[in-house]
């Protein structure tokens, strides 16, 4: 008799966490000059992060990197050597504070400073052994970091994505298969040819939000006419359903 085991108890399932992260306004380090570089910069400023920019000693920086650079979209290009001093060079404060005991009026203190800090590193060199230096130097520092190429030593991966401002879309082989995710996004790319998402969205937005502004005030009335037949008359709708 065939015995019948479902998959999920045959193979372990493994993924990554997929997120919207924000990186809105705070600094991000890329180091490298090359496409990969110029990829991952794209990425950044799509999220509106301050971009820095650590090119090395090279000939070879890619001259869309340096028309960004021109057009001030990038917030610091610097042509020179990667240093371990980098990763705190926007740093200029310290926090006395025991983390057990803050209060409101620590808030602002806490935010400027933790904003001084990269809220990712992306470095894209060939060269492995500086690489594999700057992935613990960030460890050391508890920073989030991407190393190129080399999928055991990233915090986070670039998948293929779909960035259409309202709307984004990342497919994510896990770093094993580049090219089957960019068949995938390609694939999907191609079900909003010609169509205005960006609109739809707002309008779905919007539409949302008075729907909330509603049941809000529904609440408030179901709440305050306690014997309420009319409103009893009417079933509630979870707000956190929409």
């Amino acid at each position: 008799m065939r015995q019948h085991v479902a998959w999920g108890k045959m193979t372990e399932r493994k993924g990554s966490l997929l997120l919207a992260w924000q990186v809105k306004d705070k600094h991000c380090l890329v180091v490298g000059a090359g496409e990969v570089a110029l990829s991952r910069i794209h990425h950044l400023l799509i999220a509106q992060a301050k971009v820095t920019v650590v090119t090395g000693i090279t000939k070879d920086v890619h001259p869309e990197i340096l028309a960004l650079h021109t057009q001030g979209r990038l917030h610091n290009l610097v042509l020179r050597n990667y240093e371990s001093e980098d990763l705190r060079m926007y740093e200029v404060g310290s926090l006395e504070l025991d983390y057990t005991k803050i209060s409101p009026q620590d808030y602002e203190e806490i935010a400027n400073i933790a904003n001084e800090s990269f809220a990712c590193v992306c470095c894209c060199i060939d060269d492995y052994d500086l690489s594999t230096k700057i992935y613990y130097q960030c460890k050391a520092l508890r920073l989030p970091v991407n190393i190129a190429d080399k999928p055991p030593l990233c915090d986070f991966y670039f998948g293929s994505m779909i960035n259409k401002d309202n709307l984004q879309i990342m497919i994510s082989t896990n770093g094993k298969s580049p090219r089957l995710s960019k068949l995938i996004k390609d694939n999907i790319a191609k079900q909003f040819e010609g169509v205005d998402v960006n609109n739809a969205i707002d309008n779905l937005g919007l539409i949302r939000s008075r729907l909330r502004e509603l049941i809000l005030i529904d609440d408030d009335l179901w709440g305050a006419n306690k014997s309420g037949q009319d409103c009893q008359s009417f079933p509630k709708v979870p707000s956190a359903r929409l």
